[in-house]
């Protein structure tokens, strides 16, 4: 079913929703948690990365390189056009407790979250992210990068090269976004929907 207003119907519509929405961001009673927009921390704001891998002994040989010690060259960096951890966004969001209400007769503080109308997520502590598993137990030791070894050159062969290569899953940063809240730190309480008060019970 079609729904024709006319330009006056159009207007008074138009005017309430505008009111309506200045009403919702103003009043305390209304202040649900927002998401806050930071800069990722994996690349800080570039949307792009550069990472240096660890001096494993891969490079053994070459100019400049000295085994166990930081490479003072940028050439064996792995690169990467968009930056894994955000996707090439440069940021991420993340929840902003709610504000409490001016008027709290008959209002109680939500014992879930405390009166932030967000709980924290329990698997990431807040922060948004996770170890990897893929390479937390390498033998490289080195979160986020894998250590293998291989033939140099023909099956008979006894030379094995050291190899460290980015870990597949979180791509040689060592961490991955946290899935149980997207990376947010938190999700919105379901008991109070967010508003960080609930009505308070009357005693009998």
């Amino acid at each position: 079913m079609n729904i024709h207003l006319s330009p006056r119907g159009l207007l008074i519509l138009s005017l309430f929703t505008i009111h309506y929405s200045l009403f919702t961001a103003f009043n305390p009673l209304f202040a649900l948690p927002q998401a806050r927009i930071e800069p990722c921390p994996a690349c800080h704001g570039k949307k792009s990365l550069s990472l240096t891998p660890p001096n494993l002994g891969q490079f053994e040989g070459e100019i400049g390189v000295t085994p166990g010690k930081p490479f003072k060259t940028h050439r064996f960096d792995v690169k990467y056009d968009k930056c894994p951890l955000c996707d090439g966004t440069g940021r991420r969001e993340r929840w902003i407790p709610t504000t409490p209400p001016a008027d709290k007769t008959g209002l109680t503080p939500c014992l879930d979250c405390l009166g932030t109308g967000v709980v924290q997520c329990q698997k990431c502590k807040r922060t948004g992210y996770i170890q990897c598993t893929k390479c937390q137990s390498d033998r490289s030791k080195k979160p986020g990068w894998l250590l293998t070894e291989e033939r140099t050159s023909g099956r008979t062969s006894r030379h094995m090269k050291k190899v460290v290569s980015p870990c597949g899953a979180c791509s040689g940063i060592g961490r991955v976004e946290c899935t149980a809240c997207e990376g947010r730190g938190g999700t919105i309480c379901k008991k109070c929907s967010g508003e960080g008060y609930v009505p308070r019970k009357e005693r009998k």
